[in-house]
């Protein structure tokens, strides 16, 4: 990895820097959100990453949506919008909603960052790299959010869940997932957020008992099918 970053120039420098800290905002956001809303309206919201990537690159590319994505982006829209009319009924918050929205647009701007490093960078030292830049930026944010001594301090059994959700879908499933979009559509790689949803919902409502509402499953139907639409679309082209 050192040689990899030896060989950039200042300005990839500079822009892996950049990601590394858009990534690190995206994970707050999202996992803040997810703490302050209902779990089957933060994995619907999020579910629009694939979108916001589409919209960053027509608004900093000038690579405009093809009509099929336009609909797609239309239909996840009107799907956003009724997740978050449900705010207010159980665990779920506006607030909550409007974070992991915050969280999906940041998501956005890290994937153009990230694909402008493409030919610069092989995938495995990005990846370890810009992992090294959000940790160092996340981690004085952990200390200064860290249980008191007198309050409720964290089980060895969360302890063990942190771990696992670092080296499970950070540390595999996002590195296999950046090393697939190099390689192969990224409208291909993209389905993986919906059908990341639809195994959340279903994890969640399985183990967790967090059922989605009436407007919430509706808002991520509606998210799913707008979602698929494009990609779908976009990659039988």
């Amino acid at each position: 990895m050192l040689g990899a970053l030896r060989a950039l120039d200042r300005r990839a420098r500079l822009a892996l820097v950049g990601a590394g800290l858009l990534l690190a905002l995206h994970f707050a956001l999202f996992l803040e959100g997810l703490a302050t809303t209902s779990f089957p309206a933060a994995v619907a919201l999020v579910s629009l990453e694939p979108l916001s990537v589409v919209v960053v690159a027509w608004i900093a590319f000038g690579l405009r949506p093809s009509r099929s994505e336009a609909i797609g982006i239309s239909l996840a829209t009107v799907g956003a919008l009724v997740v978050s009319s449900g705010a207010g009924e159980g665990e779920h918050r506006l607030l909550g909603d409007v974070l992991v929205a915050l969280a999906v647009v940041v998501f956005g701007g890290y994937v153009a960052v990230a694909r402008g490093l493409r030919a610069a960078m092989p995938g495995l030292p990005y990846a370890g790299a810009v992992y090294g830049v959000a940790s160092l930026a996340l981690a004085p944010v952990a200390l200064a959010l860290r249980p008191d001594a007198g309050s409720l301090a964290p089980t060895p059994a969360a302890w063990g869940a942190v771990v696992l959700l670092g080296l499970v879908p950070t540390l595999v499933g996002h590195t296999l997932l950046q090393l697939a979009s190099r390689k192969i559509s990224p409208s291909l790689v993209a389905l993986v957020s919906p059908g990341e949803t639809v195994g959340s919902l279903a994890i969640g409502a399985l183990v967790l008992h967090a059922w989605p509402t009436g407007r919430e499953g509706l808002g991520a139907v509606l998210v799913l099918a707008g979602a698929t639409i494009a990609i779908v679309r976009v990659g039988a082209r």
